[in-house]
Formats: C-alpha cells, sequence, structure tokens
C-alpha cells in the first residue's frame, strides 16, 4: 500500500512541475481599439507605463485574423457599432478560451446613449450577460465628485472570487477613481430581463469597482431598464451603483470586465492621478487591472489544475483505502476461514483417532470370538 500512495504523491509532483513548465514565458499581448471611433487619450501613457504586456493597435475591421495571438482585447468606449461579422469574430475568439475583454460604456448623456445601445447589442452577441444601464450615475455629495455632479469619484471594492486573486485589484490603493460622467453596469438574464446587480448576482459575476452616496439621471431615451427615477432619481436618497463589474467563465478561462467609462478615451479617463483639486489612485488601478488580467490569463488556470489534481489525488487516495478495507476485510475471511479449517483438521484428527480404538476393540472381539468358538468346538469334540 505504501508503494501505491508513493506512485500518486510522484504523479501529483511530477504535474505540478508540468503545470509550472507550461506557463507561457511569451508576454501577454493587448490589442487597443482605435477602429470604432475611440479617443486614444491617455494611451500612451499607459502602454508607456504598463511595459509587462505587448501591445498592438488595431484600426482596421476586427477579423479572426485580427485577433490571433491576441489575449486582452480593449474596447475603449467605442463610438461606432461593431458589424455582425466583428460581433461574431470576437465571440469566436473568445470561445478559444484564456481571454480577456474589456468592453467601456458611457453615460446616455448627449452620444453616448447611442453607443449605450451598440455595446449592449455587443455584449448580448458574445454571450455574456453583462449590460449598461441606459442612463447616468450622478452625485450631489462632495465626498464623492471633483467639484462637479457628474465628475464621480468610485471606490475599488472588488468581491472574492475564489482562484483569481481579486484582491490584486487593491493592491496600493488608497483614494478613489475618477469615472467623467458614467453609466453602470446591469444584467440580463436568459429570459431578457434586466437584474440590479447591488441586490441580484449571478455565478460567475464579480463586482469591482462602485459608486456610493448617488443618484440615477436619465438625459435621452430610453429610459433605465432597472433604476427608474422614481426609486434611484435625485431626490430619492443615497444608492449604490456597479460601475465596474466582470463575468468569468471558468470552464474556457474567459474574462469579461464591462465598465461604465473608460480607463482610456474618455473626457477624462480612469488613469487620471488628479482632477480638480482630487487626488485619485487611476495609475495604480489601471495598473492593477491589467496585472489582474495577466494573473487571470497566466497562472489562474495552473492553480485551478493543481487544485483539481489534488481532489482527484484525493479521491483516487480515498478509493485505495476502501480498496485496502475490503482487502482487509477479505484478509480476515480468510484467516476465518483457515482457523475453521484447522479446526475441522483437529475434529477429524479426533474421529479418526476414536475410529482407530473402534477398530482394534473390534478386532479384539473378534478375536475373542474366535477363541470362544473354537473352545466350544474342543469340547464338543472330546465329548463324541
Amino acid at each position: 500500500m505504501k508503494t501505491e500512495k508513493t506512485l500518486i504523491i510522484l504523479l501529483f509532483l511530477m504535474a505540478i512541475i508540468a503545470f509550472s513548465h507550461n506557463i507561457s514565458a511569451q508576454p501577454v499581448i493587448v490589442a487597443a481599439d482605435l477602429g470604432h471611433g475611440e479617443s486614444n487619450k491617455y494611451l500612451n501613457y499607459i502602454m508607456g507605463n504598463i511595459t509587462f504586456v505587448t501591445w498592438k493597435i488595431i484600426k482596421e475591421p476586427i477579423t479572426p485574423s485580427t485577433l490571433k495571438d491576441v489575449d486582452i482585447l480593449l474596447l475603449g468606449q467605442p463610438t461606432v457599432a461593431f458589424s455582425p461579422d466583428e460581433i461574431a469574430a470576437i465571440k469566436a475568439w473568445l470561445n478559444t478560451g484564456n481571454k480577456v475583454l474589456y468592453v467601456a460604456g458611457d453615460s446616455d448623456y448627449g452620444p453616448g446613449g447611442k453607443t449605450i445601445l451598440q455595446l449592449n447589442d455587443l455584449l448580448a452577441g458574445i454571450g455574456t450577460k453583462l449590460r449598461l444601464e441606459h442612463g447616468a450615475v450622478y452625485s450631489d455629495n462632495p465626498d464623492v465628485t471633483a467639484k462637479a455632479y457628474y465628475r464621480m469619484l468610485t471606490f475599488v471594492e472588488p468581491d472574492n472570487y475564489p482562484g483569481l486573486r481579486t484582491d490584486l485589484l487593491k493592491r496600493d490603493i488608497t483614494l478613489p477613481i475618477l469615472m467623467h460622467g458614467p453609466g453602470c453596469i446591469i444584467w440580463q438574464d436568459a429570459q431578457g430581463k434586466y437584474h440590479d446587480p447591488v441586490k441580484e448576482t449571478f455565478p460567475g459575476l464579480i463586482r469591482l469597482v462602485w459608486a456610493h452616496k448617488s443618484y440615477m439621471g436619465d438625459n435621452t431615451p430610453p429610459t433605465p431598464y432597472v433604476y427608474d427615477l422614481m426609486s434611484y432619481g435625485k431626490g430619492t436618497g443615497d444608492h449604490d451603483f456597479v460601475m465596474y463589474a466582470a463575468e468569468y467563465w471558468p470552464d474556457k478561462n474567459v474574462l469579461i470586465v464591462v465598465s461604465g467609462e473608460s480607463i482610456y478615451g474618455d473626457y477624462e479617463p480612469a488613469w487620471a492621478s488628479s482632477y480638480y483639486g482630487k487626488d485619485l489612485d487611476g495609475p495604480t488601478f489601471v495598473t492593477n487591472l491589467f496585472r489582474w488580467w495577466v494573473y487571470v490569463l497566466t497562472e489562474a488556470p495552473t492553480q485551478a489544475a493543481i487544485a483539481q489534481l489534488a481532489q482527484n489525488t484525493q479521491a483516487m487516495a480515498g478509493t485505495i483505502n476502501t480498496q485496502a478495507s475490503q482487502i482487509q476485510g477479505l484478509k480476515s475471511s480468510v484467516d476465518s476461514l483457515s482457523s475453521k479449517v484447522d479446526s475441522l483438521t483437529s475434529s477429524l484428527n479426533s474421529l479418526t483417532s476414536t475410529v482407530n480404538t473402534l477398530m482394534i476393540i473390534s478386532i479384539v472381539e473378534a478375536i475373542l470370538v474366535l477363541v470362544a468358538l473354537a473352545l466350544v468346538f474342543l469340547h464338543k469334540h472330546k465329548t463324541s
């Protein structure tokens, strides 16, 4: 039994080494799309500071060949709709697995309403539940604004998701991040019903950044899908909204991140380190975001595989222990049978001894009978 357990441990260690060895040594490739009306504001700062990935700019239509070798795709607040072929290409790219997609939305102010509709079509087309609310998140509280109701200060407060190290997003974060005129995130189920992610979640949903002490605004049709103004509008009290959210597909190791504003290209992107006298952790947050994405792509699959291997090893060990118990039970049965055989042998030996004694007695009795018959015969002969 010790041999089997030793073999399992060796196989386990060999698998860990193999998984660790297979982690890609090549840099993760990030493609930033600028082919759908996106601005590149602050993108050069981001590319110049985040050097642990390899950068690529996309200016042409998105096709399977465009996305070849791309690990992370950034759609930083596009204003031009994606064609059905482009949506199909992005969906096929995601379904190959081990991908991250970032989609930045907008509020419904001005042309932002059109952006929301176009991006919701994209999100539905690729198969995620995440959607952008058709509204705007505002606040009159100076604690969460930068001297204007639409300059929102939001807070990095990620949900814990086992195995994905969402704590990386909060590393060295002590200040809020800017979202200038933002929208927020909702989600849609398979029946088409919209849900409030603050109150209702689904498997795979990870809420990342929040707005507090806020309310919902409505600038252009249609009206908000979830946050009606009678309950969430100005003057209805302080409300929380989810401003960045992710959906994780564990079977494919795919992460889709949607935000109500952009890390680049916005009027004042999340990269901002200060705004209207408010100090911000924008550069730290954006850097953490990329570090988290790289972790998900390069380390999360290995950790998941090791965890699964450990589980399988435990199951195998349990099976071996069960079999060992069964073998021990069989051995006990054999020992019991052997004892019974020994007892039967002893009984047979005793019986054999008894039979031998009886045979001797019978022979003696036969001899005595013969002697008696002989004497009788001799007596009769003398008499005659």
